[in-house]
C-alpha cells in the first residue's frame, strides 16, 4: 500500500495544487471542508461499512506563535480526518498571496491512521489577500470502494491588513 500511496501522492497532489486557486475575495470566516466516503459491501463474515473522510483547509492567519519570536509569519493549516483508520493518507498545503503561489509545503504521509495535518507558512506581507489550498489522497482499506480518492479543499480568501500582534 505504501507504493500505491507514493505514486498517487506524488502525481495527484502536485497537480491538484497547481493553478487551482480562485482569487475571488470572500469576507466569510468559515473554514472550507470537503467530505468523501468509501463503502464496503456486506459479505461472508463482513458487515457493510462506510468510512467518511473530511479535508479541511483552515483560513490563513497571522501567526501569533511566530510573533512571540519577533517573526512576522502568515500561516495556513489543513487536515484530513477519517471516521476510521485507513491504509494511507497524504496531504500537501499551498499558501497563495493574491493570485500567486507564495509557499507550498512538502507532501506529508501517514499509514494506518485516521488523521493527518500539514501547514504552509511564509513571511507576512501586509495589505494582502491570502488563500490556502490543500490537496490530499486517501487510500482506503482493502474491500472498500473506491480503493482511493483524491480530494481538494480551498479556504476563504482572507485580507491581512497588518502583520503584527493584535
Amino acid at each position: 500500500m505504501k507504493l500505491a500511496l507514493r505514486v498517487i501522492a506524488a502525481g495527484s497532489i502536485a497537480t491538484a495544487l497547481v493553478g487551482t486557486m480562485s482569487a475571488a475575495a470572500d469576507a466569510s470566516t468559515t473554514d472550507s471542508t470537503v467530505t468523501i466516503t468509501a463503502t464496503r459491501a456486506a459479505g461472508p463474515g463482513l458487515r457493510a461499512d462506510v468510512i467518511t473522510c473530511k479535508i479541511t483547509t483552515h483560513n490563513p492567519h497571522y501567526s501569533h506563535h511566530a510573533a512571540a519570536k519577533n517573526r512576522d509569519i502568515v500561516n495556513v493549516t489543513a487536515d484530513i480526518t477519517c471516521s476510521k483508520k485507513v491504509s494511507g493518507l497524504a496531504i500537501q498545503v499551498a499558501l497563495y498571496k493574491g493570485k500567486s503561489l507564495y509557499k507550498k509545503s512538502g507532501v506529508k504521509k501517514a499509514y494506518g491512521k485516521n488523521r493527518i495535518s500539514q501547514n504552509a507558512a511564509r513571511r507576512c506581507v501586509k495589505k494582502q489577500n491570502y488563500t490556502g489550498v490543500a490537496a490530499g489522497t486517501v487510500v482506503f482499506p482493502a474491500g472498500y470502494t473506491p480503493p482511493s480518492k483524491n480530494v481538494r479543499s480551498q479556504s476563504k480568501t482572507v485580507y491581512i491588513g497588518a502583520c503584527k500582534k493584535k
